[in-house]
């Protein structure tokens, strides 16, 4: 019978490490081929990696929380020979009593599980976790909490010698009550989403070499495919060297440093991981001053690996370990977690006892399995919008593993606010929900109802409100239920939403109709970061007034677009109320913060002519519908022109997306007029040899930042004009924005995932005409019917039946 089991001397110390390691083996027998898959359950708390005789075959769980913890359903018949065959598991504990390693769930009890999977178990293949299962506590490694560039993560390892070899003792089974409603602590699900995505990659460049070894030397050994059979390259005793790699873009992989195992110990290697040369920062980690990337001139500044590299003797003692199948001969650095990087400062130090052989560095990329179906083309002329699809995808990618990541160098936490877009920018190029499902379940898990709102982020160690969130939130609810129409899905989350909503309501102001801020100090009321809003992002005319235009269009539009799903979803007398509401906020935010040309960005009888204006409270005016027809069409093009006779504070990268939304509902030709000039911070992101969207250019904190990638949703759903009609892609629109490029070449994939397909849009100039085409083609190769809402340059529209390619010529 499986059991959860622990070291039985296991004590949690959080003077000086996040956590801790710990050891698990079993040897099992197979004396027959064995051709059925062998399933089996595997999960652990905090993190675990499976080796079977020596190879790596599984990295997990998936980061859960109480409410929802994950396993993986694993086959490891592939991996099991005749004869002996050891079972070995690595298991991270992070302790529980801490701050530390925000971006890691974890419950009061450690403990690993491991049980018989499928439909038809191999009895004689028992891996099930008892006390037949041997353990060792790992008391060489230690998660330094004292690195200026590492406030959340927590996992960089500092690896000291092995002196003695691992105690293994009896695992001790952990003993639950399973009856009168009590269970184990942890309420185990199947992983939702699919298994990480692995290529191998290798590092670009060599920059800054301080050696007594030639450059020709690290490069052949560092540089390009790997020959495995290769020497490496030899490090005499008593020297010492620096080197900078570079690999070609942001990257986040499993990393191998693999040494032949010296005479003797004593040997040490510090490993610095970068996203970008710099220059000294104003504030570690929070204010940076960056340029060119590539400048190496500048410093190399993150987060640090320690190891002590073994001799002959002490890698004797970790051979018990079972982590690597050459360990008679080489030793392995590799770092538990993934690390993201584009550039490594890699410091050795050689004993002066023994020459130390560098053998080579594997790199091995892991992220989400996102397949992108969606592609842009424009000629050679625009090859900058090229590029920034292509590092719009980078971007977005990088910031998919275990859930969405608002930046995988500093935080790993998947906000809600950031989550929304990515959320929107994967379904416009993949079509794939299963990562934003399970987003919005584990956002939903982390409600309060004490105080009717979810985190800010989840899931996370450390509890944060961000009010405004909430509300975000409730738009990825109705985001998914537009673009999958999956009724079922979005009900469960209805009377959080509802929750959520009240706990604005009971905020309106009797006199003024207006939300106030929270008036706790355990809520963050953060609109943006904007330079003239710091630290904390949040406007000064609201932090004076107590009230915020934003939070009043925000709450609004919220209320709108969630009416839309109560009514398809049968509670039409709930949507009924919640329009009342909204309607009752816009008159407000008219009545308050409207100075008679502009919304403000808190009452209008106090706004300040220099800073209480700002982009967001023109563009918020839009969307909410504060600001309708030719209001709302002149302030937009106001507040997005280059220059004008008043100043806006300027929405940062998180907000440009809403900022695009409101350009593109106020119709006319403005989206077309300030598309090409409204993308100059990101050409320029370009131009300074960023290869992922940095998070916003006030602090310039993160190189990675997936809400910089609006060109996926624009170029797609603006651009090419494909973009759904009725909830579920019942009909779709077709509104081609073609004066903003002469050629184009688009697909875009379209539909649920039980009828999807790919839309292709082409079009060309020719003299003074655009020949416009747009196919359809279903995944299932079945033909295509679906009524077309054809929009043409002009404003007028054409219903067309989508079972024929659809062929225009526009003046």
């Amino acid at each position: 019978m499986a059991m959860w089991i622990w070291h039985p001397e296991w004590t949690e110390h959080s003077t000086d490490s996040a956590g801790a390691f710990v050891h698990f083996r079993k040897t099992i027998t197979v004396t027959e081929s064995i051709s059925k898959p062998v399933h089996i359950h595997i999960t652990a708390d905090t993190k675990y990696k499976l080796y079977v005789n020596s190879d790596l075959v599984s990295v997990g769980p998936v980061k859960g929380d109480r409410h929802l913890w994950f396993y993986d359903e694993l086959d490891i018949q592939p991996y099991l020979r005749l004869g002996a065959n050891t079972i070995s598991v690595r298991v991270l504990r992070l302790y529980h009593a801490t701050t530390h390693a925000t971006s890691f769930p974890r419950l009061h009890v450690p403990g690993l599980l491991i049980r018989n999977g499928g439909l038809d178990p191999a009895p004689a293949i028992d891996v099930q976790t008892n006390d037949s299962w041997e353990t060792a506590l790992d008391k060489s490694t230690t998660l330094p909490t004292d690195i200026l560039e590492d406030a959340f993560l927590h996992i960089y390892e500092k690896v000291g010698q092995y002196t003695t070899q691992p105690n293994w003792i009896p695992a001790k089974p952990l003993v639950f009550s399973t009856s009168h409603g009590l269970a184990a602590p942890w309420k185990l699900s199947p992983r939702l989403i699919p298994f990480p995505r692995y290529e191998s990659v290798t590092f670009k460049a060599i920059h800054n070499i301080e050696s007594n070894q030639p450059r020709a030397n690290w490069e052949e050994a560092l540089l390009g495919p790997h020959d495995t059979t290769s020497e490496g390259i030899c490090l005499p005793a008593g020297s010492r060297h620096r080197l900078e790699l570079e690999v070609e873009n942001h990257t986040t992989a499993l990393l191998y440093f693999r040494f032949k195992c010296p005479e003797h110990a004593g040997s040490t290697m510090q490993v610095v991981y970068s996203e970008c040369y710099e220059n000294v920062p104003d504030i570690v980690p929070w204010i940076r001053r960056k340029g060119d990337r590539r400048d190496t001139g500048k410093k190399l500044l993150g987060p640090k690996d320690e190891y002590c590299i073994p001799g002959v003797a002490d890698q004797k003692l970790r051979s018990t370990l079972n982590y690597n199948s050459n360990c008679s001969d080489e030793d392995v650095f590799a770092p538990f977690h993934f690390r993201t990087f584009r550039f490594l400062a890699l410091d050795i130090t050689v004993s002066a006892l023994s020459d130390l052989t560098m053998k080579r560095v594997d790199i091995t990329t892991t992220k989400y399995p996102l397949q992108v179906l969606a592609d842009f083309e424009v000629p050679s002329a625009d090859n900058a919008y090229r590029q920034m699809w292509t590092t719009s995808i980078r971007t977005l990618s990088n910031c998919m593993h275990d859930c969405y990541e608002d930046c995988p160098f500093y935080e790993q936490l998947q906000y809600a606010m950031d989550t929304r877009s990515s959320a929107l920018f994967t379904y416009c190029c993949s079509g794939d929900d299963r990562l934003a499902r399970q987003a919005i379940i584990q956002l939903h898990n982390s409600y309060s109802p004490a105080v009717g709102l979810t985190a800010s982020r989840a899931p996370a160690h450390q509890l944060q409100l961000i009010p405004h969130f909430s509300l975000f939130w409730i738009c990825m609810i109705s985001d998914h239920f537009k673009y999958f129409h999956d009724g079922e899905f979005v009900r469960q989350f209805l009377p959080v939403c509802d929750g959520v909503l009240d706990s604005f309501a009971r905020r309106i102001d009797s006199k003024l109709g207006l939300i106030r801020l929270s008036d706790s100090s355990e809520q963050w009321d953060f609109v943006d970061w904007a330079d003239s809003w710091k630290p904390l992002g949040i406007p000064p005319a609201a932090e004076r007034t107590g009230f915020a235009s934003y939070t009043n269009m925000l709450y609004a539009y919220t209320l709108k677009r969630i009416s839309e799903v109560l009514v398809s979803v049968g509670r039409p007398a709930v949507a009924g109320e919640h329009q009342l509401r909204a309607d009752g906020t816009l008159l407000a935010l008219k009545t308050h913060c409207f100075d008679g040309r502009f919304f403000t960005d808190a009452l209008a009888s106090e706004a300040a002519c220099d800073n209480d204006y700002s982009q967001h409270g023109q563009v918020w005016a839009v969307l909410s519908g504060a600001a309708t027809g030719d209001l709302a069409f002149d302030i937009i093009s106001e507040c997005t022109a280059v220059s004008g006779a008043r100043t806006f504070t300027p929405t940062s990268t998180a907000m440009s997306f809403y900022t695009l939304r409101a350009m593109s509902m106020v119709g006319g030709s403005l989206y077309d007029e300030r598309f090409h000039g409204f993308w100059g911070p990101w050409k320029d992101q370009l131009s300074l040899n960023l290869t992922t969207w940095l998070e916003d250019t006030v602090s310039q904190r993160s190189d990675c930042h997936a809400w910089g990638s609006s060109p996926i949703y624009e170029f797609a759903t603006e651009v090419a004009g494909v973009r759904m009609g009725t909830p579920g892609w019942k009909t779709m629109t077709f509104h081609p924005r073609v004066n903003l490029f002469p050629t184009l070449d688009v697909k875009v994939p379209f539909g649920v995932p039980d009828s999807s397909g790919l839309a292709h849009v082409h079009w060309k100039r020719e003299h003074n005409t655009t020949k416009v085409s747009l196919s359809l083609k279903m995944h299932t190769g079945k033909s295509v019917r679906m009524p077309i809402r054809v929009v043409y340059p002009d404003g007028h529209d054409e219903m067309m039946d989508g079972a024929e390619d659809i062929h225009l010529t526009l003046n």
